[in-house]
C-alpha cells in the first residue's frame, strides 16, 4: 500500500476552501503571503508550525467532545435542549451535524504537508531544530489521520501538498487499517526518529507526545507487542509510575490533591513562551500534549468550551451532567471506606440538592467561573498525559495475557484513589474480556471528561453492549459517525457514505 496510497484531494477541506476558482493557491494554508514565499528561514518555518497548531486547536475546539465522549454512556444532557451535542448522546446521526464534517482536519492535515515539502529546503542552518520541526508536522499529521480513521474509518489520503487542483485526481478511501499501518505510524516513527529530545513543549508535539500517539495506533491495530515496547520508551525516558527519571517534566503525580491542582493550575492561564527547551507549565506533571485555547493568543473564536459543556462550577449551568450509570458508580464508590478521593475532587453538585454531577476537573474545588465570563478565560483540552499511557499499558497487558501485570499498572491509580484496597483480584477473571471490562471501567472512572471513552467503546467493540440499553444503538456501523451531507455533494458521490446513515 505504501506505493498506492491515493491521493484525494478534492472536497477534503470543503466548499469554503473550493469558492474561488477552485484552486487552494488562492486559499494559502498558511498565511495571506504565497505559498512560494514562505518557509524560506526560521521565522517563516515557525509561523507555519504555528498555523499547523492552530488549526488544530480550531479543529478540535467542538469535535474533542464531540468525537471523544458525547457519544459515550458518561454524559446525559442536563436539559432537554434541541442541540448537537443531543443528537450525538441520543444516537440521532444526522449528515448535517458540525461533527460529521471533516473539513477542518483536513485543514491541518494541508498544512502539515506544506511543512513537510518546504522544512528540508529553509535557511535553518541548525539542523536539529529543522528536524525537530519537520518531527512537529509528520506527527500533526498522523494525530490528524488518527483522529479521522477513529471517527470515520476509511478516509481520503493524501501526503503530498496540492498545487493545482485543476489537475488533482480524486480517489476513494483508504481501509482505516491500512492509514494506520503504513501512514500514521510510519509518520511517528519519522517523527521519533527527528525530533529534539529536549523539547519539552506540552502545547506541541514533544518526544513523549509521539510514543503516546504511536502506543495507541498500535493498539488499535491489536499489536500488542509493539505498543507495549513504545510504551516501554516512553517509561524508559520518563521513569515508572513508583520512581521518575531525574529531570523528567512528565511524571506520574501519585499525590491526588496535587493532581487536581495540576488540572486546575497547569492547564489554565498558560501563556506561551516559544522557547520549546523551557516548559512553560512550571514543575513536573501529568500532561504530555495539551490544546491550549486563549481568545488573546487566537482571537474570539478560540475560547475554551470546557466550562460551558462540562459546567463552570458549584451549580452554575453545563450542557451535560454524570449520566446515571456514572453517577451511581461515583456515589458507591464515595459510599464506602475508604472513600475514592476522586469523587470530590473530579465532580460536583450540579444543583444544590445534588440531584446530578458536573465534571469539576478543571475548576478548584469550591469555585465557580461566572458563565459570562468564562470565554475569557484560558484553558486547555488534554490530549495525552500520564495516566493514560499507563492505563493503555494495562490494556495492551491484559491482551498478552499478562493480567497480573495489568492489575499492578491499575493499582496505581486506585492508590493515588486513596482506594486500592478495592482493587480486584487476580482470581476475580474467568476471561481475558472480563479483565478488559475491568480496566475500561476503571479508565471511565478516572479520565471522565478527557475525550477518551467512546474511542476506548469502539476500540474494544463494546459500542453496541454498552449503548444499546442506553440509546438504543443495535449496529457496528454505527461505531462510526457519517460523512457530512455537504462533502459529499460536493465531491459529486467520488465517496460511499457510511453504512447505516
Amino acid at each position: 500500500m505504501k506505493n498506492t496510497v491515493k491521493y484525494s484531494i478534492i472536497c477534503l477541506l470543503g466548499a469554503s476552501l473550493l469558492a474561488s476558482s477552485c484552486n487552494f493557491l488562492n486559499v494559502d494554508p498558511i498565511s495571506e503571503i504565497p505559498e512560494s514565499q514562505m518557509w524560506q528561514n526560521q521565522r517563516d518555518v515557525n509561523a507555519g508550525i504555528a498555523e499547523i497548531y492552530s488549526s488544530f486547536r480550531t479543529a478540535l475546539r467542538t469535535n474533542w467532545f464531540c468525537w471523544g465522549e458525547m457519544r459515550s454512556d458518561n454524559f446525559v444532557l442536563y436539559q432537554e435542549l434541541p442541540s448537537e451535542y443531543s443528537k450525538l448522546l441520543l444516537n440521532q446521526m444526522t449528515t448535517d451535524l458540525p461533527s460529521t464534517s471533516w473539513q477542518s482536519l483536513y485543514k491541518v492535515i494541508s498544512n502539515t504537508n506544506f511543512a513537510i515539502q518546504n522544512i528540508p529546503d529553509s535557511e535553518i542552518t541548525d539542523q536539529a531544530l529543522k528536524n525537530d520541526y519537520l518531527a512537529q508536522a509528520y506527527a500533526m499529521r498522523a494525530l490528524c489521520y488518527f483522529y479521522a480513521v477513529r471517527v470515520w474509518g476509511a478516509v481520503p489520503v493524501y501526503l503530498e501538498p496540492v498545487d493545482n487542483i485543476a489537475t488533482a485526481k480524486v480517489q476513494g478511501r483508504t481501509a482505516k487499517e491500512d492509514v494506520l499501518r503504513d501512514v500514521i505510524i510510519p509518520d511517528l516513527e519519522m517523527a521519533e526518529s527527528l525530533i529534539n529530545p529536549a523539547n519539552v513543549e506540552r502545547k506541541r508535539i514533544s518526544r513523549n507526545a509521539i510514543y503516546s500517539i504511536l502506543a495507541d495506533a498500535q493498539m488499535w491495530l491489536g499489536e500488542w507487542e509493539a505498543a507495549d515496547a513504545t510504551i516501554d520508551r516512553f517509561m524508559a525516558a520518563n521513569g515508572s509510575p513508583s520512581s521518575a527519571t531525574t529531570n523528567s517534566t512528565v511524571v506520574f503525580e501519585k499525590d491526588m490533591t496535587k493532581l487536581k491542582n495540576s488540572f486546575v493550575e497547569c492547564l489554565n492561564n498558560k501563556a506561551g513562551d516559544n522557547n520549546p527547551n523551557v516548559d512553560e507549565y512550571g514543575d513536573p506533571n501529568e500532561f504530555i500534549f495539551v490544546i491550549h485555547q486563549n481568545i488573546n493568543e487566537a482571537g474570539q473564536n478560540n475560547y475554551s468550551l470546557i466550562w460551558s459543556i462540562l459546567g463552570c462550577g458549584m451549580g452554575q449551568g453545563s450542557v451535560v451532567v454524570l449520566s446515571p450509570k456514572l453517577q451511581t458508580i461515583y456515589e458507591n464508590a464515595a459510599a464506602k471506606a475508604p472513600v475514592d478521593k476522586r469523587f470530590e475532587n473530579y465532580l460536583c453538585p450540579s444543583k444544590s440538592s445534588a440531584e446530578s454531577y458536573q465534571v469539576h476537573k478543571y475548576m478548584a474545588n469550591g469555585a465557580r467561573v461566572n458563565y459570562q465570563d468564562y470565554i475569557n478565560c484560558q484553558a486547555a483540552y488534554p490530549i495525552y498525559r500520564y495516566t493514560d499511557v499507563l492505563l493503555m499499558q494495562a490494556e495492551v497487558k491484559a491482551n498478552l495475557d499478562k493480567w497480573q501485570d495489568a492489575l499492578n499498572l491499575v493499582q496505581f491509580v486506585l492508590d493515588r484513589a486513596g482506594v486500592s484496597s478495592k482493587i480486584a483480584a487476580l482470581s476475580d477473571f474467568s476471561s481475558r474480556d472480563e479483565l478488559i471490562d475491568y480496566i475500561l471501567d476503571q479508565k471511565q472512572i478516572e479520565q471522565v471528561g478527557e475525550g477518551k471513552r467512546w474511542f476506548d467503546l469502539v476500540r474494544n467493540h463494546r459500542v453496541v453492549e454498552v449503548m444499546n440499553p442506553i440509546n438504543g444503538l443495535s449496529s457496528t456501523d454505527e461505531e462510526l459517525f457519517p460523512i457530512n451531507q455537504s462533502v459529499l455533494n460536493l465531491c459529486q458521490n467520488a465517496y460511499k457514505q457510511n453504512p447505516g446513515y
